[in-house]
């Protein structure tokens, strides 16, 4: 009997929850809260009703009590604001870049041969000449070459094949800077700097030059430029020592590049004035290699030579200027004048030579001569002469000061006009005074 009256009681309990789930909305089902049977009965209380709805990407990190409605998206709301980027430094315009003109058949052979400064050095006098159809730029450097790994390339008997088939006119030499390594010899390794690497280097300076003057054309042999590393620009500095000495031994002509590329100090700088007076980067990251400005620059020094000695540069009068951007212009009284850019007083005039070599050792570099315009302005302060209608001549002359003699000796002449000079006021003398 206890049994079955158990039985009824679950059966009424079962039947009195699904009537209260059937008659119970279904988001309190979902949503919870005290309105369930089961819950009034044994007192369980459930979390406050959550929104059904998703929450948009946008309502993401609000927190909404119960109840509350998502606001409306008001038609004046601002988006966020946008973080202006920082503006990117201002890139260095593009080095311009020539395109050579066809060269003419009996056009004059300029042959370049060095390592991979060298190939930098051709590129630079292609540049040059690249709208003179009489002059041919030939380049036959190899980067990697030296005259040290003559086992990589014996310049020595390469430079006499090339002169066999190239025929060239002019000879433009550039090497040294693949040279600070051991040089291998039958009895052993030299290192570098040591008396025996010296005497060795020297005498395959000394094969390759001779070949040079063997075959009797002009040979201009362009230093070594200096390198970021200051033990690397002072072994540059040594070589640069060593080439001159016997390239004025042959007869061939040393031309030195240090000042172009360096400070006043003769330190190694990677940015400074290209061939137009502009700042640009003149070398590579690496401080070692040439940008196409520094190309240019290295070629810029031994281009007036090979124009004067091919014989077919512009004809050069005694104030013509070096700087290639200068003029010359007739002035009023049929005299030239020269006009141009700023011109540098530290960096050297193209195939200028000089008896101390920039960036050797122990030296500070060699001064400007005592009698050049550098040296009278910065170590004496003597300026120029002026010279007539030029912005420094303040000189008055009359212009008939000769035919007036001494009667105008102390006037002025003025459109015709003689201004004479203001009388001087006589001091008048007092009379003592009678007491």
């Amino acid at each position: 009997m206890l049994a079955g009256m158990l039985r009824s009681w679950v059966a009424l309990i079962l039947a009195a929850v699904a009537l209260a789930s059937a008659t119970e909305p279904a988001a309190a089902q979902f949503r919870g809260g005290p309105a369930g049977f089961l819950d009034r009965l044994f007192g369980i209380e459930r979390p406050p009703p959550q929104d059904l709805y998703p929450v948009p990407p946008e309502e993401l990190g609000r927190r909404r009590g119960p109840g509350m409605q998502r606001p409306p998206r008001q038609s004046n709301d601002q988006a966020p604001p946008v973080r202006k980027k920082r503006p990117a430094a201002p890139a260095e315009p593009i080095y311009p870049a020539l395109e050579v003109q066809p060269k003419n058949p009996d056009a004059r052979k300029v042959l370049v041969v060095g390592d991979f400064v060298g190939s930098g050095l051709a590129w630079g006098l292609d540049q040059a000449f690249a709208e003179e159809p009489r002059l041919v730029v030939i380049d036959r450097s190899d980067g990697s070459s030296g005259f040290v790994r003559d086992d990589y390339l014996d310049w020595a008997s390469r430079i006499t094949e090339l002169l066999d088939s190239e025929k060239p006119d002019i000879v433009v030499v550039e090497m040294g800077a693949n040279d600070r390594q051991q040089i291998k010899t039958a009895e052993g390794r030299l290192s570098p700097g040591s008396d025996e690497w010296r005497k060795a280097y020297q005498q395959r300076v000394e094969r390759f030059l001779l070949a040079l003057k063997v075959y009797g054309k002009p040979v201009y042999w362009v230093g070594a430029p200096p390198l970021r590393s200051s033990d690397a620009s002072a072994d540059m500095a040594e070589l640069n020592q060593l080439f001159k000495a016997r390239a004025d031994a042959v007869g061939a002509h040393f031309i030195d590049v240090w000042d172009g590329f360096a400070d006043e100090s003769g330190k190694f700088i990677a940015r400074g004035p290209d061939v137009d007076g502009q700042m640009r980067n003149l070398r590579l990251g690496d401080g070692i290699n040439f940008s196409k400005a520094g190309k240019r620059k290295l070629a810029f020094f031994v281009e007036r030579d090979i124009r004067q000695s091919s014989g077919l540069g512009l004809p050069m009068s005694s104030i013509t200027p070096t700087n290639p951007n200068a003029a010359t212009e007739i002035g009023p009284d049929g005299k030239e004048r020269k006009v141009g850019p700023v011109v540098s007083l530290t960096e050297p005039d193209p195939g200028a030579a000089s008896a101390k070599l920039v960036g050797a050792a122990n030296e500070a570099g060699p001064g400007p001569a005592a009698d050049s315009l550098q040296y009278k302005l910065t170590v004496r302060g003597q300026a120029p002469a002026p010279q007539p209608g030029r912005v420094d001549d303040f000189a008055w002359k009359p212009p008939h000061a000769e035919d007036d003699g001494a009667a105008t000796s102390s006037s002025s002449i003025v459109d015709g006009i003689v201004i004479l000079p203001a009388p001087t006021a006589a001091v008048p003398t007092l009379a003592p005074s009678v007491q």
